[in-house]
């Protein structure tokens, strides 16, 4: 997806801006898939395992393959297949030998079906340089140094200075699982992690499609460094984990790696900013893992504008986050009702949430002006890292402190709001 840079708009703007989620009506049952995901009981022996990949290679002429490099450890196999082969395969002997067999969803930033959501390209806000800014556009508000920073509503929204009085994020690491992460300008001041790329099985996990960088941005942009803009827990770390492609999609068994991945390297705090249809055993078990471990988990509850969050945003252990405008209301596209834990700033065409991301044309950074329960997760990830520093330890105990302490709105018979408006302020205190 490396293209011009209108065509870079159009997959950055329009993939998390206007995130699109499958008919969430059919949600538990229905999703993409191309692949079939095998989850071989750990207690039978490798050679058994290794006769039954044979038998399946033999029978469906298919060559069963690894996911990824962690995947070994899991006994976890992909084969391709559609709905007729999931259920040849269980009701097969080799059924017996597998914990469950299920569809490798595909949870993707996919383009709109609507043509007025598809101007959003054109419509982002972009500033190509931060060296250009006029007198215009300095800071007008205390507390950080940045250029950008007095355009960012969204963290004022969530009075992050005051939080900022107390905590910054040090010591706390957040993992974000989308499209990698690149170090542009704005981010190298902000302290990294190792991560992995779980696309292309590497561990250099750089962002070839411009999401990540700018979830990441609201999560840790570099902050008071006099260039660009301002992110919310700015001395917190970050761990880059690559589980969507260049266009915007990825398989549910790379995601779930990446959530175990996050938990057994030291990440406190987990960002999804991702979602798709189709729920998943091996997501579950992937979550409550890391949940088991002292992890926050954090996502987008999607873009529909419906009356449910979506997956992974439903699962019970993860926090899900809809979208405000900068009126203080919810966003027109934003998912409500049940699953929904929270709202945070995510964005409208009134005003759209500002950070760093890479221009896929040039490899150049560029600050862009976007939309979407994608942006809205971030702002609450980076919360829970100062709520973390601040010496709160258990994840529940993390995700308490931040819905108690959320601006509550009356009369939310439908649930736009979960617990109320994120408080970055009223959360550290």
């Amino acid at each position: 997806m490396k293209k011009l840079i209108l065509s870079c708009l159009f997959v950055i703007g329009l993939g998390f801006a206007l995130l699109t989620f499958v008919n969430l009506k059919g949600l538990a049952t229905h999703g993409e898939f191309e692949t079939i995901v095998l989850d071989f009981r750990e207690d039978i022996p490798t050679e058994e395992v290794d006769r039954d990949l044979q038998a399946i290679e033999q029978k469906y002429n298919v060559t069963p393959r690894l996911d990824n490099k962690f995947s070994k450890k899991d006994n976890v196999y992909i084969i391709k297949g559609n709905k007729q082969r999931i259920k040849k395969l269980r009701k097969s002997e080799l059924a017996e030998d597998t914990e469950f067999i299920e569809p490798n969803y595909i949870y993707k930033i996919p383009e709109s079906g609507n043509p007025e959501e598809n101007k959003i390209a054109r419509e982002a806000e972009y500033l190509q340089s931060s060296d250009d800014i006029g007198e215009e556009v300095k800071p007008t508000l205390k507390g950080a140094n940045d250029p950008y920073y007095s355009q960012q509503w969204h963290l004022h929204n969530i009075n992050v200075e005051g939080a900022w009085d107390k905590t910054k994020g040090k010591g706390v690491t957040v993992a974000v699982i989308d499209t990698g992460v690149t170090q542009v300008r704005d981010l190298v001041e902000t302290e990294f992690v190792k991560g992995y790329d779980f696309v292309n099985d590497r561990e250099k996990a750089s962002d070839d499609n411009g999401h990540g960088t700018h979830v990441a941005g609201t999560i840790a942009q570099a902050t008071n460094n006099s260039h660009g803009v301002a992110g919310v827990a700015y001395e917190a770390s970050l761990m880059p984990l690559k589980v969507l492609s260049d266009y915007g999609g990825g398989t549910i068994a790379d995601i779930a790696e990446a959530i175990k991945f996050a938990a057994d390297n030291g990440a406190d705090v987990i960002n999804m900013s991702l979602g798709g249809g189709g729920e998943s055993q091996l997501m579950k078990e992937a979550i409550n893992y890391a949940h088991s471990k002292g992890v926050v988990i954090i996502a987008a509850a999607g873009n529909e504008n419906q009356n449910s969050a979506s997956n992974p945003a439903r699962n019970p252990n993860v926090f899900a986050v809809s979208a405000l405008g900068p009126e203080g209301l919810k966003a027109p596209y934003s998912n409500y009702g049940a699953g929904v834990d929270i709202s945070a700033p995510g964005g409208s065409d009134a005003g759209k949430v500002l950070q760093a991301t890479i221009d896929m044309d040039s490899e150049a950074e560029v600050f862009l002006g976007l939309q979407g329960t994608s942006m809205a997760s971030p702002h609450v990830a980076g919360v829970a890292a100062l709520v973390k520093a601040s010496g709160i330890e258990e994840p529940d105990e993390i995700v308490k402190v931040i819905s108690q302490s959320a601006r509550v709105i009356q009369d939310d018979g439908l649930n736009y709001y979960g617990a109320g408006q994120l408080n970055a302020e009223a959360a550290v205190s």
